[in-house]
């Protein structure tokens, strides 16, 4: 398979060394556009989350680029000084890594769904820039297919989990109540509205930031207090826990702005973004307690989650074997459709006498449907077999059913 990917995440570089590697979706489209226009390289995406970026290529068989410099390049970092967090697959290996990342068994929350929906969301951006190609396209929609069933046939002990789950948990291991307390939310994305859901459903009353320029309808969690984003610093002090959940690529609490707000009570800040939304080094200030996404690793697996993966790897492996079908056939579907479009042709050539006689054989709509069901149901046999031998196989049958045609056409 001439698939490649490279990516750093959360299991060997930290946050100030992820966030060197993180894309905006601006920054993402724009890589992506750039990569495409290599010689060699005939689809990319680009996946940036929280907790990793990957650089996914299809390319064709004479690539030969290193993937970790093309990605260190992108980002204008030394490709010495970070090559030892980058992590470089090809072929199946990267085919299984996608799977097991769509169904969240390599998140750093195990289960959590959110990163599905990046996956898809990943997929889509890189079709809006026309930077995709069929083998990525399949591959990644076959990937959030597999990923969807595992949530659905599969119950993760830690399942429907997110980083504002794992950060609740921990900080109340950790003594700490949300009941009656005042929280707020700096965003209004993906994680900060799971943040605020969560915090309102354990009975905190939760602020949240808009930004002025937002035009529009602003959909917020029912429940919410909505206040200004300018507003944020004169709002803290009246806070007992402040989550910052943004995708903005600048700091929205510095430690300079935060001394000059003048905290007299303990506060908890939890930073829910890479790159980092909350300057490190506010837990310098008197009482000040921060978390970020690395305070969240889980310490142990238990038996029931090992039993959990078996059974998600089940059904990676079948949806891997399905991907590998089709990649290793993919050059035969226009064949299949030449043949299915033959096979429509001759069902309506025999048809003919018995049509003249029932003098409808000049109805043009009749003759289309002939055509179009007789395609359909050959179409349908076809990639059923397609579905079932080996790809060589596949195109010895193909070459034989050509055959036949064109010794027909031949012989007519």
């Amino acid at each position: 398979m001439d698939i490649h990917m490279v990516g750093i995440d959360h299991e060997k570089a930290g946050i100030p060394v992820r966030e060197q590697f993180s894309f905006t979706r601006k920054q993402a489209g724009q890589a992506m556009e750039q990569l495409k226009k290599k010689e060699r390289v005939t689809g990319c995406i680009i996946l940036s989350t929280c907790n990793r970026t990957e650089l996914w290529l299809s390319t064709t068989c004479d690539f030969v680029e290193d993937t970790a410099e093309m990605l260190c390049s992108l980002k204008q970092v030394s490709f010495a000084k970070y090559r030892e967090f980058l992590d470089c697959r090809d072929g199946e290996e990267a085919v299984n890594h996608l799977f097991s990342l769509a169904a969240g068994l390599k998140s750093q929350v195990i289960g959590e769904d959110q990163i599905l929906t990046q996956v898809g969301d990943a997929l889509t951006l890189a079709r809006d820039c026309f930077c995709t190609d069929q083998v990525l396209e399949v591959l990644f929609r076959t990937a959030v297919t597999a990923g969807k069933k595992v949530k659905t046939e599969v119950a993760m002990p830690r399942g429907n989990a997110s980083a504002a789950d794992a950060a609740a948990t921990r900080m109340e291991k950790a003594g700490f109540t949300f009941a009656g307390k005042k929280c707020l939310v700096i965003g209004n994305g993906m994680m900060g509205k799971l943040t605020s859901q969560l915090l309102l459903k354990k009975g905190a009353h939760v602020l949240v930031t808009i930004r002025q320029y937002h035009s529009g309808i602003v959909d917020t969690p029912s429940g919410v207090e909505r206040i200004d984003y300018d507003r944020r610093y004169q709002i803290i002090p009246e806070c007992d826990y402040i989550f910052s959940a943004t995708s903005s690529p600048n700091l929205t609490i510095t430690k300079e702005k935060l001394s000059a707000a003048h905290l007299v009570a303990p506060k908890v800040f939890v930073d829910l973004a890479v790159p980092r939304d909350i300057e490190p080094g506010i837990e310098e200030l008197n009482e000040i307690i921060r978390y970020d996404m690395d305070s969240f690793q889980i310490d142990e697996v238990s038996q029931e989650l090992k039993e959990a993966f078996a059974k998600a790897e089940q059904i990676l492996h079948a949806a891997f074997e399905e991907y590998e079908k089709w990649y290793e056939a993919r050059d035969v579907v226009p064949q299949l459709l030449t043949l299915s479009s033959m096979a429509a042709e001759d069902v309506l050539g025999r048809l003919e006498k018995p049509l003249k006689e029932a003098s409808v054989y000049e109805d043009e709509m009749l003759k289309k449907a002939i055509r179009k069901s007789a395609g359909k149901v050959v179409g349908k046999l076809l990639f059923g077999i397609r579905d079932s031998v080996d790809a060589q196989t596949l195109r010895n049958c193909l070459t034989a059913m050509e055959g036949l045609y064109v010794e027909e056409g031949e012989q007519s």
